[in-house]
């Protein structure tokens, strides 16, 4: 590698750093202390770029899909509250459920605009789902067929994403979720949890009490298997 560079050189630098990869750092320095600042800076901000742009993963995609439908429902719940306590006081009735009175001809003026974001985030939620039941099937088709597409992407994002979930033994999958009922039985010996997440899946609401822990236990077995299948590539047989 030369370390002599003209101005022509120096343009026409690389903007990578695969040169690094020689592991001749007496060489290394040299070039780096001939180079302007600019194409460090450039070269610098090109690898940031890269970077960025690799940790925008499919999975990722859909952990922030997930949360915009929490963060939705959220917002409609607490919408709701509010439509219906303020129906309430105006009209002088009892309180009634926002599915009997959202389509009320008859609703004040000022109430229109609330009603029109609860509609409008109504829609969001079926929209943000639908793109949820769509999309998982493709990004990690062997955890959906176990734990649907919903709970499916609910729990690589309590995870971090599919990677960090591929990683972690079952006894760990089990507990996902169940974080700070796990920290409360270290710290004050109350019984430790028998299942986080998982317990939204039918097999083990469905399950007797005293067979909870043990369903659990294998479908986390299960969601470790299939993790592994979708990240690391399985799906070809």
């Amino acid at each position: 590698m030369p370390t002599n560079l003209s101005s022509e050189n120096q343009e026409s630098f690389p903007d990578n750093l695969e040169f690094l990869a020689s592991g001749d750092y007496t060489e290394i320095n040299k070039v780096f202390r001939e180079l302007p600042l600019s194409i460090l800076r450039k070269t610098a901000i090109n690898h940031a770029r890269e970077g960025i742009k690799q940790s925008l993963t499919p999975d990722k995609n859909l952990v922030q899909v997930l949360e915009s439908l929490d963060e939705a429902h959220t917002v409609y719940n607490l919408a709701s509250e509010r439509f219906t306590t303020w129906y309430s006081q105006i009209s002088g009735m009892p309180r009634d459920s926002i599915d009997h009175i959202i389509d009320n001809l008859e609703i004040p003026a000022q109430m229109k605009p609330l009603r029109q974001h609860i509609k409008a985030t109504e829609i969001l939620i079926d929209k943000l789902s639908s793109y949820l039941d769509e999309k998982s099937p493709i990004v990690f088709p062997n955890l959906v067929e176990i734990l649907g597409s919903q709970l499916s992407a609910r729990i690589v994002s309590i995870a971090g994403n599919l990677g960090k979930l591929a990683r972690m033994p079952a006894s760990t999958i089990q507990l996902l979720g169940a974080e700070k009922a796990l920290f409360r039985h270290m710290s004050d010996g109350s019984p430790p949890p028998k299942h986080g997440v998982l317990y939204q899946h039918p097999s083990v609401k469905r399950a007797p009490r005293r067979d909870k822990g043990r369903t659990s236990r294998k479908l986390a077995a299960k969601v470790a298997i299939a993790s592994k299948l979708d990240f690391y590539g399985g799906n070809d047989g």
